[in-house]
């Protein structure tokens, strides 16, 4: 009987032109998935220090300490990289399992794993500054970028709420002097008696500016300036 059933197997095989695969086969699978879970990791490093700038730029310029409406709170969320980040940490899960030995691990220990090691390479490549880059490298060239992130300039280019930045144009005398937001709109500026003669406005001068906007003309009255920082 045992014969038989060889015999059936081996006109199956014949008959199917069943081949044993190769084993380079598997070894180019191990190694493609290594380079996927290798991959995972640089890409979620970068995810983990473009946040740590955000925030950190946030704190930089003083947003903490100004109040913010439901809207522009959830705005400061980073969702992009936040997205990004959870994606690749799944790719390196599924990948790491498809390993020779992954599947021995137990999914939380792979998940923890590599987001532990995905948040110390981050710190390193943020302290390195290459949030910082990576940040301005997408902001100046992905369209989409620029309204799917927020950061401290689009935080303080709000006119309408108070706030307003930019870089100092001409100089009509200490109190009175026009700038060119982060969005390239011309604002004239007056210092209210508050800040008259605390302040003293340097052409090319970057700086940031609390205070009311006169609708609809672009006049904005700054109760508080301060020199923008990068």
């Amino acid at each position: 009987m045992n014969s038989d059933l060889s015999n059936k197997i081996i006109d199956q095989i014949d008959t199917k032109q069943i081949v044993p695969t190769p084993r380079w086969h598997f070894i180019l699978m191990r190694i493609f998935f290594w380079i996927f879970a290798i991959l995972s990791v640089i890409v979620g490093s970068f995810a983990i220090s473009v946040m740590l700038f955000l925030f950190s730029d946030y704190y930089h310029h003083g947003l903490p300490l100004i109040p913010h409406d439901v809207a522009e709170a959830l705005l400061l969320i980073p969702y992009v990289w936040l997205i990004i980040f959870a994606s690749f940490i799944l790719i390196g899960r599924e990948s790491i399992k498809h390993t020779k030995k992954g599947y021995q691990y137990r999914l939380y220990t792979i998940i923890l794993a590599s987001v532990f090691l995905n948040i110390l390479l981050g710190f390193v490549l943020y302290f390195a500054g290459v949030g910082k880059q990576t940040h301005e490298f997408f902001n100046n060239r992905i369209p989409f970028y620029n309204s799917a992130t927020y950061d401290s300039r689009d935080a303080w280019n709000r006119p309408i709420i108070g706030r307003l930045a930019g870089i100092i144009v001409s100089i009509k005398d200490n109190n009175n002097f026009s700038i060119i937001d982060f969005g390239g709109h011309i604002w004239q500026v007056k210092l209210a008696t508050s800040s008259a003669g605390t302040f003293v406005p340097e052409a090319s001068s970057t700086i940031r500016m609390s205070g009311l906007l006169e609708p609809p003309s672009n006049l904005f009255i700054a109760n508080s300036v301060v020199e923008w920082e990068e």
